[in-house]
């Protein structure tokens, strides 16, 4: 799902170029200058982010690796920077993640610039809610990247790099901005099934803002002097009224999936079956691995069959992992070992999952512990859990068992409430976001025993901390990107990562 999305712009506008086209994209006459409708620029901008993030294969290709939720098996060749951790300025996986990033905010920022001469607040709530979630995570991979200065290539071809800290600084304020619109926006009943997160709910968007803001203000908590910048920054919140993401509120994308090449939900379409029924090549790629299982099977977890097949995608008996970065047979395939389970893969047509109420919980849980919120930390924190097992496809009252029996759950009995949050979150999003759980490993160096790879490639026995700048910032915007200093993966962290 990786086409050209084109807009042409008159000599005025902000952006020129192309944006990459997908399902639902707008198709217009390459030489003719034209103004495209903000609802229709949204629709093809929020699939575009569902496709390249949380239902994206270089969303999954490592994080999911590195986080030993699954194993890559015998006989197929690659994988070599994720098992060794040993990657330079071009491997897929930094260079992919900054170009889909990019990609995705000139979309947004188009939007943000039509919407404002339409005089339409919703669609620049949208546009500044948006570009937050795709700077976010381009901080989160590579640290200082251009932000003040990007996604205006008539005027600044080769864009300076900001820091870090003022991005995230900034990106709290533009959410603060979005908020306040969803407070006072219209949203035309013409306009509303262009939304395909939220179909026009005002209150669904202000959630999300919010949620991505405190989400972005977490990441800073071990920071030293960070604490009475957070509980300010809350406040704004709060004053706002809207609140979290809640039980039963979690933001997914559904434009109309279908069972058509190019149409299926992306991560069915990379991880799931093609549409003739078929395997697809990663649905056999991607196996269960032992840290990832084991936690499940040795705590009784109802989640194992969700989470992974038994062998021979269910069609043998039993669970069987590997361990990350082994060296496997030939004869370790899917057909002898597990692989994704159903519970994430449910079907061409599910909700692409953006960010989900058990996540947006566990996020809550995790400030009210630490005082940044108001709230029962151990309520929010059984919420999460529950939520999660309602997403696999099990009950609440299976939760609620599975959190009084089950010390690895219980509240009550956990002496360090934090790192129980962050174990039980590692555990939920499987699948569902996995870049998530390698950022909480940076920022906290939890869950603690996260296994490291065992292949005889690793020279430095590190789950890498960054992604490098790809090579074509060194070819095209040498000087800002060289600014920067020597680059590694292991040593040159993220701002927020301190510990």
């Amino acid at each position: 799902m990786k086409k050209k999305l084109i807009y042409l712009f008159t000599a005025s506008a902000l952006l020129l170029g192309a944006c990459k086209k997908d399902f639902l994209d707008i198709n217009e006459n390459p030489n003719a200058a034209t103004s495209v409708k903000p609802a229709l620029i949204m629709t093809g901008a929020l699939n575009n982010t569902a496709a390249y993030t949380t239902g994206g294969s270089t969303f999954y290709s490592f994080s999911a690796l590195w986080m030993n939720y699954w194993m890559t098996p015998g006989g197929v060749s690659g994988w070599y920077e994720e098992r060794s951790y040993n990657f330079t300025t071009n491997w897929n996986g930094s260079t992919a993640l900054w170009g889909n990033l990019y990609d995705n905010l000139a979309d947004y920022t188009y939007l943000e610039s039509q919407a404002k001469q339409s005089g339409q607040s919703f669609f620049v709530g949208v546009a500044k809610t948006m570009k937050a979630w795709d700077y976010q995570y381009l901080v989160d991979f590579y640290n200082n990247v251009p932000y003040s200065q990007a996604s205006q290539s008539v005027t600044f071809l080769t864009p300076k790099y900001d820091k870090a800290q003022d991005i995230y600084e900034d990106l709290a304020k533009q959410l603060d901005t979005a908020a306040t619109l969803f407070k006072t926006a219209t949203v035309a009943s013409a306009d509303a099934p262009a939304d395909i997160y939220a179909k026009g709910d005002l209150t669904k968007w202000g959630k999300f803002a919010n949620t991505l803001k405190l989400r972005i203000l977490l990441r800073q908590s071990e920071m030293p002097g960070r604490e009475a910048y957070i509980k300010a920054e809350i406040a704004k919140i709060d004053a706002n009224g809207f609140g979290y993401i809640g039980t039963g509120e979690g933001i997914a994308n559904q434009p109309g999936y279908l069972n058509t090449s190019g149409k299926q939900n992306p991560f069915w379409a990379v991880y799931g079956y093609q549409v003739d029924g078929q395997k697809t090549a990663y649905h056999g790629y991607m196996l269960a691995s032992n840290y990832g299982m084991n936690f499940l099977k040795d705590n009784s977890d109802p989640r194992l069959g969700k989470f992974y097949t038994q062998i021979n995608d269910d069609a043998g008996s039993g669970y069987v992992s590997l361990q990350w970065g082994q060296e496997v047979g030939s004869t370790q395939i899917l057909a002898t070992v597990s692989g994704i389970g159903k519970g994430i893969l449910k079907s061409y047509n599910q909700d692409q999952p953006i960010l989900t109420d058990f996540e947006s919980l566990f996020i809550q849980a995790e400030a009210a512990q630490r005082g940044y919120i108001s709230g029962d930390a151990k309520a929010l924190y059984e919420a999460a859990v529950t939520a999660n097992f309602v997403y696999l496809g099990l009950t609440e009252e299976e939760a609620t068992t599975y959190l009084a029996e089950q010390a690895v759950a219980n509240w009550d009995g956990s002496a360090n409430k934090i790192e129980l949050i962050i174990k039980q979150k590692w555990a939920a999003m499987n699948g569902t976001n996995d870049i998530e759980p390698w950022t909480d490993y940076r920022r906290l160096e939890l869950p603690a025993d996260m296994p490291i790879s065992i292949a005889s490639t690793v020279t430095t026995r590190k789950i890498p901390v960054r992604m490098l700048y790809p090579q074509r910032e060194y070819n095209t915007n040498t000087a800002n990107v060289t600014a920067e200093g020597t680059i590694n993966q292991f040593t040159s962290r993220i701002f927020w990562d301190v510990k």
